[in-house]
């Protein structure tokens, strides 16, 4: 038996999380830095370029309805989530949702208007935005509702299932890039800060979920 059997699952999972944790601080501190110092990366258009020679009609409308799907739209769904869950009175999953997307969005405005980034001018943008570019906002949405929809259905040991939101927030990520609103550095730190986040908010969520079974016993 060696050393990783005596560990209880519990002790696993918080391991992983203050690990993944770590290196999203670590990612998102060295991407920040040279942001804040307007180095850039010699690698943003290179990787822009090449995703750009895959524009397709029919794939840039489907990147555009991906994207969409952590923009504006998803309040709807949002908040359907919510008062299903407080329906069902699980208060602590119907809070995280909440905080998860309304918190995650302020983060992005802050962090927006701290870095003041131009949006990417590599080839015309396949949609309109208005907003500085660091980070991506529909990127760190999508990390905190899919992301959490993922940690959730992993509790409940839908494996299978639970993958699935987390390939969708890759996707959103990459549709951002496509679309030539971001660059890759915004998106790589976007699904930085998002975990940061994202794993704070779960801390929470297990807080509040153990006072609520006390509470109840």
């Amino acid at each position: 038996m060696n050393w990783t059997d005596r560990l209880k699952p519990e002790t696993i999972k918080w391991i992983t999380l203050g690990l993944l944790t770590l290196t999203a601080v670590a990612l998102f501190a060295e991407l920040a830095e040279d942001i804040w110092l307007k180095e850039g990366f010699g690698w943003d258009a290179p990787i822009m370029l090449t995703i750009h020679r895959l524009s397709v009609p029919w794939l840039d409308w489907l990147m555009k309805k991906v994207s969409a799907t952590a923009g504006s739209r998803i309040v709807l769904p949002l908040a359907a989530a919510a008062v299903f869950y407080l329906w069902r009175k699980e208060w602590a999953v119907s809070l995280a949702i909440v905080l998860g997307y309304g918190g995650v969005m302020q983060l992005s405005s802050i962090l927006k208007q701290l870095f003041a980034r131009p949006r990417p001018s590599v080839f015309p943008p396949l949609a309109l935005e208005s907003s500085f570019s660091f980070p991506s906002g529909h990127t760190m949405s999508a990390v905190a509702f899919y992301g959490l929809l993922s940690l959730l259905l992993w509790r409940h040991h839908q494996r299978i299932w639970a993958v699935l939101p987390g390939l969708w927030v890759l996707l959103v990520a990459f549709s951002r890039v496509y679309l030539g609103v971001h660059y890759p550095s915004d998106v790589l730190a976007s699904l930085a800060v998002g975990t940061i986040y994202l794993a704070a908010l779960y801390l929470l969520f297990e807080q509040v979920e153990k006072r609520s079974r006390k509470a109840a016993g």
